[in-house]
């Protein structure tokens, strides 16, 4: 995918720097040695290592103590991964320059390639002790920091016992960026063609059914998805009906990569729409997360303004586009790359890749908490999760329980297989379920489309929103646990149906299914609203009716002929004129927040009906609890 690492087959260039070093020797340089140092830098060039390799050698016979001959053929052997070769050296570079930074610097590496942390940090410490105006400061101090970190993480490791997906999923090509539905049935993810035939290279996103035993043989999205350019690093919407994908150099593109979005269409998908500015930019956008409230992305940019590198941002669908996109700030992104963010559906962990937080070494995958509005210190994941090499996205299912990553360093089936494993407890995020449903006409049944909402009750902020299929009449939306909510049904030309959710002492929410039946709008209906709260005795709304009945507000805002009354009930606790009292106070709080909500006073009335209309028996709790209510009756 152009910009971002595609794991084994992505071929990394590395650009190598000759600075002539401060010769330790006595004496001029060797002439006949110096005109071949400048040969085998052609050669290098040219990327005839081996050659130039001779050249040094060469070199070095005519000047064994060389330096600038010893810094190269170091430098190559790194690059060409002949560690073993490059040690030695650098190690003769630093007996004739013991302070000589890029030697100290590559040295350390290799000392950090070989798990001697201990002395590699040495070496490092000499670079940073010149201070930050010296060559190669911020790189010591991020690779020391790193050198901390696996000292102490190998002696340290976390529970790992990877299982491989199996053959419905992995192949001898490459697999990658898996992507779970929230019910766990569905699994979405790249797999780049061309392993076995390099001449037919292609990324194209391909999906997988669970049978309950095993992944089923996966089969390829197809057109108009994928195409001959190459699509991958995706995210799928909750339930499933919204796809978020990354294309390059495709037909109606705003930069090299953007990020596009396809909707299911019954067995199919729609044509892709690009998100266009200001998400997309003629920058590099990539790799999309899209949030449980369905409303909110996560992507990775290297847009100018970010912190160096690719740093990850976020952006929100206002309801006719999308929000000009928010850097995630300095706690998330470093000077360095992050990539591949993930946010789970708890709506608040995120897990992501970073180059630039101290870890084993290259890229790990760090997670970390939004707390009253603001991320918190990434934590590394571990190791022997996190390793000396390279790992990228990382999944963890709705409960928390497994998390999903691409590796090709375990036994598989060739090149990068998708794995799962149990998330040890400290890494795992809130847990999670899902509402699933079908909504439907009451009188003809119908299937509906409908808007379908949930709020947190106590901040009165919209959690998550979707809509019902108008097909199928089928949703699903996603419910973290400890919180409680307000759950809500609208479609034009109905009544609301609300819902509770009460889960703030619930540490774990089991799916629910829900059967909704939708009545038209007639006269003398009525709707009990569900999430309307007083205190005992008392008429004030409580801060945690805000939402509900702002929904209420936008339902007469809808339906703009609509005359209601607000009625109070109450169970039979109590002398029926105080019952009486408090029902018509009560009525008139609902009354007076429409009234400031912008709800014209002539489409409402109220009225107190004490204990006079139950629903329910006044004999048990459960029954009293049901007669206290408030209603709203079409006039």
């Amino acid at each position: 995918m152009n910009k971002y690492p595609t794991l084994r087959f992505l071929y990394l260039i590395l650009v190598l720097s000759f600075v002539t070093s401060c010769r330790a020797q006595k004496g001029g340089v060797n002439k006949k040695a110096y005109e071949l140092v400048g040969k085998a830098l052609q050669q290098r060039d040219l990327l005839e290592y081996d050659a130039a390799l001779e050249t040094l050698d060469k070199a070095i016979k005519k000047d064994p103590d060389y330096v600038d001959a010893w810094d190269l053929k170091g430098t190559i052997n790194q690059m060409l991964g002949r560690n073993d070769e490059a040690t030695v050296c650098f190690e003769k570079v630093l007996e004739f320059a013991p302070e000589h930074p890029y030697a100290l610097y590559n040295l350390a590496e290799l000392r950090f390639a070989a798990k001697r942390y201990t002395d590699a940090a040495k070496l490092l410490q000499i670079i940073i002790t010149k201070g930050p105006d010296g060559p190669n400061f911020a790189k010591a101090r991020l690779l020391q920091d790193h050198a901390r970190f696996a000292k102490d993480a190998i002696k340290d490791p976390v529970k790992f016992q990877p299982v491989n997906l199996g053959p419905g999923i992995n192949t001898v090509e490459e697999e990658y960026f898996p992507g779970l539905s929230i019910d766990k049935k569905t699994m979405f993810f790249t797999r780049r063609d061309g392993r076995v035939n390099i001449q037919m290279q292609n990324e194209d996103l391909y999906t997988s059914l669970w049978n309950g035993q095993a992944w089923g043989n996966s089969k390829n999205l197809g057109k108009p998805i994928n195409t001959r350019e190459n699509e991958g690093a995706f995210s799928a919407s909750t339930d499933g009906k919204y796809l978020f994908f990354t294309s390059c150099s495709r037909k109606g593109g705003v930069g090299r990569c953007d990020i596009w979005m396809s909707e299911r269409q019954g067995e199919g998908w729609s044509v892709p729409y690009n998100l266009g500015r200001p998400l997309n930019t003629r920058d590099w956008e990539s790799q999309p997360s899209l949030a449980s409230d369905g409303v909110t992305i996560y992507f990775v940019s290297n847009r100018a303004g970010g912190y160096g590198g690719t740093d990850i941002y976020k952006s929100v669908w206002n309801g006719s586009n999308w929000s000009e996109p928010e850097n995630l700030g300095p706690k998330i992104n470093t000077p360095q790359d992050e990539q591949f963010p993930f946010i789970h559906p708890d709506g608040v962990t995120l897990y992501f890749s970073s180059y630039g937080h101290p870890g084993m070494g290259k890229s790990d995958i760090f997670l970390s908490r939004l707390e009253n509005g603001k991320w918190l210190t990434p934590m590394n994941l571990g190791y022997p999760i996190n390793t000396e090499g390279d790992e990228w996205n990382f999944v963890v299912d709705s409960k928390g329980e497994n998390a999903y990553m691409a590796s090709d360093r375990l036994d598989g089936y060739g090149g990068m297989d998708i794995y799962t494993f149990p998330l040890y407890n400290e890494a795992r995020p809130k847990t999670t379920s899902y509402v699933k449903g079908i909504v439907t006409d009451k009188e003809t049944g119908e299937f509906l489309y409908s808007e379908v909402e949930l709020y947190d009750i106590e901040s009165g902020k919209r959690i998550a929103t979707t809509h019902s299929d108008s097909r199928k009449g089928e949703f699903l939306i996603s419910i973290p646990s400890n919180r409680d909510y307000a759950f809500e049904v609208r479609a034009k030309g109905y009544l609301l149906y609300s819902e509770s959710f009460a889960l703030k002492q619930s540490s774990l929410l089991k799916p629910m299914v829900l059967k909704i039946e939708l009545e038209k709008i007639k006269s003398g209906r009525s709707v009990v609203i569900n999430n309307v709260f007083f205190d005992t005795d008392k008429s004030m709304l409580k801060p945690e009716s805000n939402a509900e009945l702002q929904v209420l507000a936008q339902f007469l805002r809808d339906n703009a002929d609509v005359r209601i009354e607000i009625g109070g009930h109450t169970d039979n606790t109590g002398s029926e004129e105080r019952n009486l009292e408090l029902s018509q106070n009560r009525a008139k709080a609902v009354y007076d927040f429409l009234i400031s909500s912008g709800i014209n006073s002539s489409r409402l009335s109220y009225k107190g009906y004490a204990s006079s209309k139950p629903i329910a028996d006044n004999d048990t709790d459960e029954g009293r609890a049901k007669n206290r209510r408030t209603e709203f009756k079409v006039l």
